[in-house]
């Protein structure tokens, strides 16, 4: 299976966590050191804290190259190593990330390779990066809203809206940004992204039009704002900036 389009990697960038008390999203990043490379699992601190009898979901892969699917199975952890392996930011922070290496290794031993496509350390809107993203620009997601997914090809639902407010100002006072969009229960974790496939034509703040594809990694979707009364979604989604994700894997040396 070659995943050519950026868009179509992205289905198979997430996965969904599954627990005793639900579900939410959660997103593979990944980070190159030199010769090391690093695995994690990115989502939200509601999604995973004090959860138990925790699953994932994954794609296989035929060999330890993630070229071709060839199926999918489930992976279970054990209490003890969800507990572990989990590392927040402060308490206001929403955020959570989770050192896969050693967990794709042992699975690597055992004859199971995942076939993934990760969103990469290099694709975070740092502040700097933030500072040339226009406003209003469109955003795409993917993840399980209402645990909805594709069970028989495994596959999350993707979604997509504008920012609704600049990513390079801090919403409220927080890091975090505001984005136009239906989000439900099931959708906390997903990866916010921007994304231009080649040739398509997108402009900068300085009004530089540009033709090359990329993908930026915007935020993480943490909750959906609803009207006072009667809790009816405004379609307006809750994110915290993504280089809020360095913070926790520089804070925990993991």
């Amino acid at each position: 299976m070659e995943l050519k389009s950026i868009k179509e990697q992205l289905y198979y960038s997430t996965v969904m966590i599954e627990s005793a008390q639900g579900s939410g999203t959660a997103f593979l990043l990944s980070r190159t050191l030199g010769e090391l490379k690093s695995f994690y699992l990115v989502t939200n601190k509601h999604v995973v804290k004090d959860q138990t009898g925790c699953r994932v979901r994954f794609h296989k892969s035929e060999s330890l190259d993630p070229k071709s699917k060839a199926g999918d199975f489930v992976h279970h952890f054990t209490d003890q190593e969800w507990v572990d392996g989990w590392k927040f930011h402060d308490d206001e922070v929403d955020l959570a990330v989770f050192n896969l290496t050693k967990t794709m290794a042992s699975l690597y031993n055992q004859g199971q390779y995942i076939f993934y496509r990760c969103l990469s350390i290099d694709m975070i809107a740092t502040k700097e990066k933030a500072k040339e993203i226009i406003v209003m620009e469109r955003i795409f997601f993917v993840g399980y809203p209402n645990a909805i997914r594709d069970e028989v090809n495994n596959l999350p639902i993707a979604r997509s809206g504008y920012l609704a407010t600049p990513l390079y100002s801090d919403f409220d006072g927080k890091e975090a940004f505001l984005f136009d969009a239906s989000v439900f229960e099931g959708s906390s974790g997903s990866p916010i992204c921007i994304v231009n496939e080649r040739f398509e034509i997108y402009t900068d703040t300085m009004g530089n039009a540009k033709v090359n594809g990329r993908c930026i990694l915007a935020g993480v979707n943490a909750g959906v704002y609803t009207r006072n009364g009667d809790k009816q979604y405004l379609d307006i989604g809750y994110a915290w900036k993504a280089h809020k994700i360095l913070e926790i894997i520089e804070q925990n040396k993991i």
